[in-house]
């Protein structure tokens, strides 16, 4: 069958389209990249040709860990190219794009959350490719394809707990890019980790439904502090971000930053003012997750057609602990949050997760009793 009829077909099948996840920092205004298009970096190496399907580099987040992890398989040898295919607005071009990475040989397909219910019908199709999904919970796995999925409800205990710590007003807010089961995992353990250490504490939310507004964020994080006294952010919203740490400096607030060490990223930067709000941030090593994982393929170990959960024990999420965090944030509470991580990598403190809601209802009700 001819491929672009092919995408076609499968792209009217499509009822479902989840939001690219997390933390992809996406402008609405992006061009889809076709692959001989990528913007990110291309290698020729002999141990196999990945392509690496991210929504938008240049985040200081989700997107950019992952190509860091990209770069080190490339100086391994690994034939890795990077192509950015736009937020889930532009989904319909995504198979396309598949196909044509298909056709010009690569053997391996990488795509965070979204693409994974694209990845599905091809799996079938073109059973000497093997498919990546990452930042996914999936149960329905072809032995072509396998998924990665973060603990992130443990990382965002932690820095909910000091966020509840540094809060002086006992308010504080969690804002997101846009709402999935993944994002609301974020908030879940950060909310949990907010009330175990502060019951007093308040927790609000906010969804600016894009990854790549941040002046939305910045104006709902100011109405946030006027209107409930917060006082500490916790962003999970890839480019939008940005607007959150705007709002801190504007109001002599803290933040906390998500995926990767973003104080870093905004020292090193062009606003590097940015970086004094930023306390720490929630991290998730996607980049070291794919590491990890295409050194077991290239071993030949077994690693299709499963789901790898990795969190606290697998030191897969945590925060940053740098000199800017130890100066700002209280020794009494930097222990508290490195106890809390010891008991939940030994198994004696469950964090709360989205997923442990039997409805979405419950979680909104959870999410709601913390206001």
């Amino acid at each position: 069958m001819n491929k672009k009829l092919l995408s076609t077909i499968l792209a009217s099948t499509m009822v479902l389209s989840l939001a690219l996840t997390a933390c992809g920092g996406d402008k609405d205004t992006t061009e889809t990249k076709k692959p001989d298009d990528s913007q990110g970096g291309t290698t020729t190496g002999g141990k196999g040709k990945i392509a690496y399907c991210c929504s938008n580099l240049g985040d200081k987040s989700f997107n950019d860990s992952g190509e860091a992890g990209m770069n080190i398989l490339r100086n391994e040898g690994w034939d890795v190219r990077t192509v950015e295919i736009g937020d889930d607005s532009k989904a319909d071009k995504w198979t396309d794009i598949y196909l044509d990475l298909i056709d010009q040989g690569y053997q391996y397909i990488v795509g965070a959350s979204g693409q994974g219910d694209y990845f599905m019908p091809l799996t079938s199709q073109y059973p000497e490719v093997k498919f990546l999904v990452f930042d996914d919970l999936r149960t329905d796995l072809p032995e072509n394809m396998s998924s990665i999925f973060y603990a992130q409800n443990e990382g965002s205990y932690l820095v909910g707990m000091m966020a509840a710590g540094m809060s002086k007003n006992h308010s504080v807010a969690v804002n997101v890019g846009m709402e999935n089961p993944v994002i609301n995992d974020f908030v879940t353990g950060f909310v949990n980790g907010v009330k175990d250490y502060d019951p007093n504490c308040s927790v609000v939310t906010a969804a600016c439904g894009s990854w790549a507004d941040p002046a939305l964020m910045k104006t709902l994080c100011l109405d946030q502090n006027r209107n409930n006294n917060v006082d500490v952010f916790y962003q999970v919203a890839g480019g939008s971000g940005d607007g959150l740490f705007d709002a801190a400096m504007e109001t002599g607030s803290w933040a906390i930053g998500v995926d990767s060490d973003q104080w870093q990223s905004y020292t090193d930067g062009s606003n590097p003012e940015k970086a004094n709000v930023i306390l720490t941030s929630m991290l998730k090593e996607v980049g070291n997750s794919f590491v990890s994982f295409f050194h077991q393929v290239e071993a030949g170990e077994d690693v299709w057609g499963k789901t790898v959960t990795l969190g606290l024990a697998d030191d897969s999420v945590g925060y940053v602990d740098n000199d800017f965090f130890k100066t700002n944030v209280p020794e009494d509470l930097r222990n508290a949050m490195a106890d809390a991580a010891a008991k939940v990598k030994a198994g004696e403190l469950e964090v709360k997760s989205y997923y442990d809601f039997a409805s979405e209802a419950d979680y909104l009700a959870y999410v709601d009793a913390a206001k």
